[in-house]
């Protein structure tokens, strides 16, 4: 399989980019031959194209340089395969607000590039859509894993977004490889574990009370971890940001939260930066610098009385 088979993906089906449009290109030291697949699909397109890169900054969600965000508000096209993630920053909703089509893909790797990139992303946003119209009928979210979390949170549909992959109209944002509503968990309570949170091995799970971080617990033998520090340094990562239902059913876990958070038959919790979902004006809205995900494994997932998930198996894709 060729990398230039992922490219086309993200440029004919997913962003549709059509003739006569600019694309730009971002990145910050991302693998440069997913750069020149990029440039091979758009070169033979006749697409206008600019590539920008930039240092890469120390978290995901913080702003990159001026000159890229001035840049991505003049393009029509936004491709991002970049380390840190452009997804939950002011610029990436600054340049959807001025009609850009934003397609964001962080820590994006060639097994990524080659295997859940190119799903089929009719059938993701068939699963997607599903799932959301499921949610909007819930009030209320529970979720259950072998591992201990147990956690339950309000449903406000209006947070919410689907992301399918088709970001063919104007002003449309998605993270690729697609596969996921997601939203603000409102209310959250209960116990989060960390089955899959790269950025702090150390840290073993939290109590939540009203979507935000009580208390911290440790793995056993670490008396301090990457994450108990970063709650000390940067204390809106401790507000929870969004819950993800995976919809893409090409993707496997890796270890890559970017594929991970994807997998048809996880959620994920994510802490920090919640103003992707909460409108300015809501005193819950919280900009972060941070924004970090943890995919729950096997979860089992109640909208309401109805189960959805069942360890893991989509029961609602049964009926």
């Amino acid at each position: 399989m060729s990398l230039v088979d992922g490219a086309r993906t993200i440029v004919n089906q997913c962003l549709n980019v059509q003739d006569g449009e600019e694309v730009l290109v971002v990145n910050d030291g991302n693998d440069a031959d997913l750069i020149d697949a990029l440039f091979e699909v758009l070169d033979d397109r006749d697409v206008e194209a600019t590539y920008i890169e930039y240092e890469e900054p120390e978290n995901h969600g913080e702003e990159p340089p001026e000159k890229v965000a001035e840049a991505m508000k003049e393009a029509d096209v936004v491709i991002a395969p970049t380390i840190k993630s452009l997804s939950h920053t002011n610029a990436r909703k600054e340049a959807n607000k001025a009609g850009t089509r934003v397609a964001t893909l962080p820590t994006v790797s060639k097994e990524i590039w080659n295997s859940s990139l190119q799903a089929d992303y009719d059938e993701v946003k068939r699963i997607t859509e599903k799932v959301y119209d499921l949610l909007e009928d819930a009030d209320e979210v529970r979720i259950e894993t072998p591992s201990g979390t147990d956690l339950r949170f309000d449903v406000e549909i209006d947070t919410y977004h689907n992301d399918t992959g088709i970001l063919h109209e104007a002003g449309a944002f998605g993270n690729l490889p697609a596969g996921e509503p997601n939203g603000y968990p409102a209310n959250m309570e209960g116990t989060l574990v960390f089955d899959h949170f790269p950025f702090s091995p150390d840290a073993k799970k939290v109590e939540i009370r009203d979507s935000k971080v009580v208390a911290l617990e440790n793995k056993e033998g670490a008396t301090t971890s990457e994450l108990e520090k970063a709650f000390e340094d940067v204390p809106c990562s401790k507000k929870v940001a969004e819950f993800g239902f995976g919809t893409n059913p090409e993707a496997t876990i890796i270890g890559n939260t970017l594929q991970d958070e994807k997998v048809l038959g996880t959620i994920h919790v994510a802490l920090g930066d919640n103003c992707s979902y909460v409108p300015e004006g809501d005193d819950r809205r919280n900009p972060c610098d941070i924004h970090w995900d943890s995919v729950c494994e096997k979860p089992t997932v109640w909208f309401d009385d109805k189960k959805i998930l069942d360890e893991g198996e989509p029961v609602f894709l049964e009926e």
